[in-house]
């Protein structure tokens, strides 16, 4: 995916269309954080200013485009890099100038606050087409996306999404899985550490001290049953639960070999970190006090939205379950 740009215009083209004069006004928030407002009708991804000046500039469009929002008002991160749509009808950008400070909640209510008032007003245009460039947030060397307690760079990670660790092989490379190992025993549990534990070489802990740490390792105390056989009925995916000697957990405990089998998974579900890159090509405002005065950008680069904590669903292929749900949702849009 693309790397988000930080507040740069690619190109500004200005002119006027009544008598060729420069429009003075700036539409300049190239410094500012984009926010963004779900409503039953449209959206609004906006941005104020109340330091030099009371401005706001705002897109909005139906909601009925290429961007959807989950019930928490977050924008739902599309499959595509890079959507479009055009500025017609009800998509428009609007810059406003007013008479006093605008509340942060201005574009988020439902009506329009009385105050403060517009002074000044500039409208797009059609033949504009918004285009966004989308990038998830956390795909850094130092990021920690799935929450296990490891950078990105400890979990094989690399910038070209080539070739990455996996251990579990079921499809989920690590550093966006929450169990590594694929044992019902999350990542994050298996690097806590208690002063009697033994470690690897790296640190980690490594209860049958085999080299490999714990969280790595499908079979923790090297006793031959796999940690998520290790439990009981009713709770299979719960081995930390299961103890019937020493109150250790059988998966820990290598003279404790009890083994039930089964099909069953933790939950591998995350939550991601997202950005938008707001471009407009072909940008034209139109003052609205009757004066026929306009300017024209090229290209607008409106600025950068971040959405955190989107819900990420993921599925281990060997879930028998998940991806029996997966083709249930897939044959149910099939058919409607």
């Amino acid at each position: 995916m693309r790397r988000l740009l930080l507040g740069i215009f690619i190109s500004l083209l200005f002119s006027a269309c009544d008598d060729g004069d420069i429009i003075v006004t700036s539409f300049d928030f190239e410094d500012s954080s984009l926010k963004f407002c779900s409503g039953p009708n449209k959206n609004v991804i906006y941005a104020i200013n109340n330091n030099d000046v009371y401005e706001s500039i705002s897109l909005e469009f139906s909601n009925n485009n290429q961007l959807d929002v989950d019930e928490d008002g977050n924008i739902i991160p599309p499959d595509e890099d890079q959507v479009s749509f055009p500025l017609s009808g009800s998509n428009r950008v609007v810059y406003r100038i007013y008479d006093s400070e605008v509340p942060n909640d201005y574009f988020c209510n439902v009506v329009p606050p009385s105050s403060p008032d517009v002074i000044e007003e500039w409208v797009s245009g059609t033949g504009g087409t918004v285009i966004i460039n989308t990038d998830f947030i956390d795909e850094t060397a130092t990021s920690d996306p799935d929450r296990d307690g490891l950078e990105n760079r400890e979990e094989g990670w690399n910038s070209l999404g080539e070739d990455l660790q996996d251990t579990d092989e079921d499809g989920i490379p690590d550093y966006l899985d929450k169990d590594d190992d694929g044992d019902n025993v999350p990542t994050s549990n298996e690097l806590a550490n208690s002063a009697n534990d033994p470690v690897n070489e790296n640190g980690y802990r490594d209860t049958d001290e085999d080299g490999i740490p714990n969280y790595l390792d499908n079979d923790d105390d090297n006793d031959g049953v796999l940690t998520r056989f290790e439990v009981e009925e009713g709770d299979e995916d719960n081995p930390a639960a299961f103890q019937t000697a020493q109150g250790i957990s059988n998966y820990l405990n290598q003279e404790q070999t009890a083994e039930f089998q089964h099909e069953v998974y933790i939950s591998h579900d995350i939550t991601r970190n997202y950005g938008l890159q707001i471009l407009i090509n072909n940008l034209k405002f139109e003052k609205q006090d009757g004066s026929g005065e306009s300017i024209q950008f090229e290209t607008y680069n409106l600025g950068n939205l971040s959405s955190n904590s989107v819900d990420f669903p993921q599925c281990p292929g060997q879930d028998p379950d998940c991806s029996d749900t997966e083709e249930e949702e897939e044959t149910t849009e099939t058919e409607g």
